[in-house]
């Protein structure tokens, strides 16, 4: 089963605490403590008083009388860069959410570890990662923009590496993930809004 544990924080504190978590949770793994983990960034802009900003770390432990031991460690961790922390812990998923959806999560979760990893070890420099707004560069032209190209790269690289065709198949993942950042429900939506909305890059 897997439990999830919402830590309230803005986005980019967010970041920084799984990002010094993610030794230690991989060593859970190594300590078969766990057998998987994932995480999500959830973050309302602008911010949403009902729908507060949270980073969700989820773990599927190999024995539940691991649970309580790793509950503790998790929160004293977490109290070290939030002081005024208070565990909170909930099931995650296994009951209404199709187990390939949860596994997507997570081969996501690892694929960001991974890219850590990369970066720490001066394999790829950071500012590959930064956001990817649009940059003004002389006489109002804009800049060429490193991370976005760099993430529309990793994007089609990882899809296309592990052989999922370009056509129809990443086509209508992108047209999916479109429609899911935009809250369009139909195409209509989706065309409406980038009709009102879309910045030319």
């Amino acid at each position: 089963m897997w439990h999830e544990y919402p830590i309230p924080s803005d986005f980019d504190k967010q970041k920084d605490i799984i990002r010094k978590l993610r030794i230690w949770i991989q060593q859970l793994e190594n300590n078969k403590l766990i057998v998987g983990y994932a995480f999500n960034h959830y973050y309302q802009v602008p911010p949403n008083p009902n729908e507060p900003d949270e980073l969700r770390i989820r773990f599927q432990y190999r024995d539940e009388q691991n649970r309580d031991r790793v509950e503790k460690k998790l929160e004293n961790e977490i109290k070290k860069l939030l002081p005024n922390y208070v565990r909170q812990e909930r099931h995650w998923g296994s009951d209404t959410t199709e187990t390939h959806v949860l596994q997507a999560y997570e081969f996501g979760s690892r694929c960001a570890f991974l890219a850590w990893e990369q970066i720490e070890n001066g394999r790829f420099p950071e500012s590959y990662f930064a956001k990817a707004s649009i940059v003004q560069g002389k006489a109002g032209v804009a800049a060429k923009r490193i991370p976005l190209e760099f993430q529309t790269h990793l994007s089609h690289g990882v899809m296309n590496s592990i052989g999922i065709p370009k056509s129809p198949d990443e086509i209508a993942i992108y047209i999916r993930n479109l429609m899911d950042s935009t809250n369009s429900r139909t195409k209509q939506e989706l065309i409406n809004w980038l009709q009102k909305k879309w910045i030319d890059f």
